[in-house]
């Protein structure tokens, strides 16, 4: 089976903006066919336990539909981290759904004491069974207690996952730790952590897998979102760590390669959307040049770009927009290599700028892209992009649609 780990970086208390977040890393997962989906403790609110109270759900939310579709449709299983409500108060918990099967929940059993003003114990320890293979489950303070790992492993798990929120204090004890457990009761560790600061510290990503004989086969790094898929069969780990980065003058003769790779297949398929005069090097320069262009690199290897500023063409000012008195950001030149399209990549740059501009104080983003190009237009729309009118630049026989969304 397939197992991936997600690191990932939650916004304090922004529920719904984390599950947009989870939803879209879980459609990147099932790309690499994963049969269990794991995220970083508490990773549906963020590690915050001074607002559990008042983040806390319970199992039936409905909120959680979304999750439950995914699994019914894809046949995984997936686990969010979350605060839920007992009887006995508020526990940190790991929700499990499983295809068509009732939610299943692990709750954190030994609390560290600073969790102890918000949180209550859980009593029973959960153990998967997906494929043959029996998983266990810990949370962050207790999967560096060794009687935890130890009752787990006594129902006869064959895989520990860690869940967790750790510094980089913690993370230097999770890499002693858990190789040394690893080795000693031959399974397999696999840490899920997140990344970026919450309640009052900072949390250093470096997710990472143990073998059986507590060798470290694979991790991420410390501040990028990424998954790490174990496929237990081969006892081998498949990373996935985009990153993006604001490019350099450097880049300047592999991006430019990029822009025209994609000129050509756009060309292949018939659509004359970029020219001889558009984008040029000239053009790219300028925007690396003015901190404008970032650029999509996987394994160290630039595969797309685009540009993020608040230039807006000329044209634009005959548009109708529906933000015309507020801070917008504009989209230009977005481009994947064609060998790396139909993966995604184009989606995770979207992410990326949508959260800039919310992390910046945009009311909206516009862009524009030509109207014969049908998949371009269905990509936009189903971003919820809205079209607000056509305008017509040189050297293209046919208009752009200008587009508009409001963040």
């Amino acid at each position: 089976m397939k197992i991936c780990l997600v690191q990932s970086k939650s916004k304090s208390g922004n529920i719904q903006e984390n599950i947009k977040n989870h939803l879209n890393l879980i459609k990147r997962a099932i790309e690499f066919k994963a049969d269990l989906i794991i995220f970083p403790e508490l990773s549906v609110t963020g590690y915050e336990p001074p607002l559990a109270n008042e983040l806390a759900s319970n199992m039936d939310d409905r909120i959680f539909v979304p999750f439950q579709t995914l699994a019914n449709e894809n046949g995984i299983s997936i686990g969010v981290g979350m605060p839920l409500r007992d009887p006995k108060g508020i526990k940190i918990s790991v929700l499990i759904f499983q295809p068509n099967q009732k939610i299943l929940v692990y709750s954190k059993q030994q609390l560290h004491s600073d969790e102890t003003p918000y949180f209550v114990n859980g009593n029973h320890q959960t153990i998967l069974n997906i494929k043959g293979l029996k998983i266990g489950i810990g949370i962050c303070f207790e999967t560096l207690q060794r009687n935890h790992f130890i009752n787990a492993q006594q129902q006869g798990m064959d895989i520990y996952i860690a869940s967790v929120a750790k510094s980089q204090k913690g993370i230097d004890k999770a890499y002693s730790h858990f190789p040394n457990i690893a080795k000693e009761f031959s399974i397999p560790i696999l840490m899920s952590n997140c990344y970026g600061f919450c309640d009052n510290f900072e949390t250093v990503g470096q997710s990472a897998v143990w073998n059986e004989k507590g060798i470290l086969i694979g991790q991420l790094d410390d501040k990028h979102t990424g998954l790490i898929i174990y496929d237990s069969e081969l006892a081998k780990i498949t990373t996935y760590q985009p990153i993006i980065e604001k490019g350099k003058t450097n880049d300047l003769e592999a991006l430019l390669q990029i822009y025209l790779n994609a000129k050509s297949k756009l060309i292949e398929n018939g659509i004359h959307q970029w020219t001889d005069n558009y984008p040029t090097k000239t053009i790219i320069e300028n925007d690396l040049k003015a901190g404008v262009l970032f650029q999509l690199k996987i394994d160290n290897e630039i595969i797309g770009a685009i540009n993020l500023s608040e230039e807006q063409e000329t044209e634009y000012q005959t548009i109708p927009w529906e933000f015309d008195d507020a801070k917008v950001l504009v989209i230009h030149r977005l481009v994947i290599d064609p060998k790396y399209q139909g993966k995604g990549h184009a989606h995770y740059l979207m992410d990326f700028a949508e959260n800039y501009a919310i992390s910046y104080g945009y009311k909206a983003i516009r862009l524009d892209t030509y109207s014969q190009n049908k998949q371009n237009i269905k990509f936009y729309q189903k971003r919820n992009y809205i079209v607000r009118g056509d305008v017509y630049f040189p050297g293209r026989e046919f208009a752009f649609h200008c587009l508009e969304k409001e963040i």
